[in-house]
């Protein structure tokens, strides 16, 4: 393992050579943590890239008593949480998407119009977290932790879901 005390006054004073030993030593280490969160290599590259930039910005606050290399992890690592969550928020379902998933050319009329008023009873979220767990197959306690809600109140909109989906 690379000491790296000797390089960060070097990284203080914005020298090039203390950031590329750091940077060449680390890079494999940073990449493997992301990578394990993110599993696209377009985003690891750019979430590397916000690493050693947060890393640079924030090398004053480093405590030398501490182990460099994990506390660069520890960044590598909350970049790659944060991007995850970002994109699992974006790929939630549209309205316009669950249509296409309950209709077919087949379906009347009747019935779609039946699927449309059963989706539009159920508010937003309780649509956002049916339509994960039943058509994506999404475990309640994962989309807890996409949606950054507590596992009880994606049970208890779920369970609010069924309910009114029972209805029909």
């Amino acid at each position: 393992m690379a000491n790296f005390n000797s390089y960060l006054d070097g990284l203080k004073q914005k020298d090039d050579e203390a950031f590329a030993y750091i940077y060449n030593q680390t890079k494999h280490s940073v990449f493997l943590i992301i990578k394990s969160i993110v599993k696209n290599n377009m985003a690891c590259e750019d979430i590397m890239q916000d690493t050693y930039i947060t890393m640079l910005e924030k090398i004053n606050q480093f405590n030398p008593d501490k182990n460099f290399l994990t506390w660069l992890l520890t960044i590598a690592r909350n970049k790659a949480i944060d991007y995850y969550r970002r994109k699992q928020k974006e790929m939630l379902v549209d309205d316009a998407d669950c249509e296409f998933l309950f209709f077919n050319h087949s379906d009347n009329s009747e019935s779609q119009l039946m699927v449309r008023d059963m989706l539009n009873s159920l508010s937003e979220i309780e649509r956002t977290i049916f339509l994960l767990n039943i058509l994506n197959q999404v475990k309640c306690k994962d989309i807890a932790k996409i949606l950054e809600l507590p596992l009880g109140t994606v049970l208890w909109h779920m369970s609010n879901a069924k309910k009114k989906i029972k209805k029909y």
